[in-house]
């Protein structure tokens, strides 16, 4: 591959005016904006495999008696979402949105591609942060109803 998608992401987030710590040549820390408390991209390339990893942060940590019930609503929202999947990372119970990209060489990864992710990324972050966080803040341990995040109105007019 001739571009490394990790230089894309840096000279990206540097026109985005995005916080980013690049950690070497095939990693870099992202702090991206939301509607929501900023979010932690990290962004991995392992070129030998033809991959690019994304793990977005999303700075919700999961207290011990809210494990079972923040797992099931995790299953709820993958069963939403297209691309991509949100995790609960067992080393410090942090929720994050994770995507994998393969055979990196067979599309163009350029700035217009790298932003479009990083959207994506965003977005799904942005749809569910509520959802998560209303689990996580509420008194008792039941689970709220992803359905009602996603009411669609029908009918005639």
């Amino acid at each position: 591959m001739d571009t490394n998608p990790i230089d894309i992401t840096e000279t990206l987030a540097t026109k985005m005016d995005l916080n980013f710590s690049r950690i070497d040549d095939n990693e870099i820390s992202v702090q991206l904006k939301s509607k929501n408390p900023e979010y932690i991209l990290s962004v991995i390339f392992k070129s030998d495999y033809e991959i690019i990893y994304f793990s977005c942060d999303m700075n919700l940590h999961v207290k011990k008696e809210k494990y079972v019930v923040i797992t099931d609503a995790i299953v709820k929202a993958n069963e939403r979402i297209w691309v991509g999947h949100f995790d609960l990372i067992s080393f410090d119970n942090r929720i994050v949105y994770s995507l994998t990209i393969p055979f990196v060489s067979s599309f163009l990864a350029d700035e217009g591609v790298m932003e479009s992710i990083m959207q994506l990324i965003t977005d799904e972050c942005d749809r569910f942060y509520h959802y998560f966080s209303l689990i996580l803040e509420s008194k008792d341990s039941s689970d709220f109803p992803i359905s009602s995040l996603f009411l669609e109105s029908a009918g005639e007019a």
